[in-house]
């Protein structure tokens, strides 16, 4: 029994903060890994997609590849393609048709960019004030 006891405690030891730091350290290296791949699939699908070769639009799969990615690792690009898709109305309803059909994992990509945080920070911004608000 003191044996097990024994085993449980080095156990916890190995997950001292100093390894959990190693595995943070892990988790943002991945990060910034996934990042610059995204990065530079946007930028050859920018590069190729209007480039004449002979398959039309070829660039658009590294674009859409790298966009996704970038939507899942950034915050910041996450709220560009929202605020993109909140102007760009038809390429809105594009993307939510292209998710219907997509697998589940592009699917949550591209549910977590649906412009519906702006839509109802919009709606907040341009509601009268009641006179309950005015009263306090």
């Amino acid at each position: 029994m003191r044996h097990q006891i024994a085993l449980g405690q080095l156990r916890l030891r190995l997950g001292s903060p100093m390894y959990g730091g190693a595995q943070i350290t892990r988790l943002k290296l991945r990060k910034y890994f996934m990042l610059t791949v995204g990065w530079i699939l946007t930028l050859v699908g920018v590069v190729v997609t209007p480039m004449p070769i002979p398959i039309p639009l070829i660039g658009l799969l590294p674009l859409m590849a790298g966009l996704a990615i970038l939507i899942h690792y950034s915050r910041r690009m996450r709220r560009l393609i929202q605020r993109i898709r909140h102007r760009v109305r038809w390429l809105s309803y594009m993307l939510e048709h292209f998710a219907h059909r997509a697998p589940k994992k592009i699917a949550a990509i591209l549910a977590r960019s649906h412009p519906r945080s702006i839509e109802r920070h919009a709606r907040l911004q341009s509601r009268p004030p009641s006179d309950a608000e005015g009263k306090n």
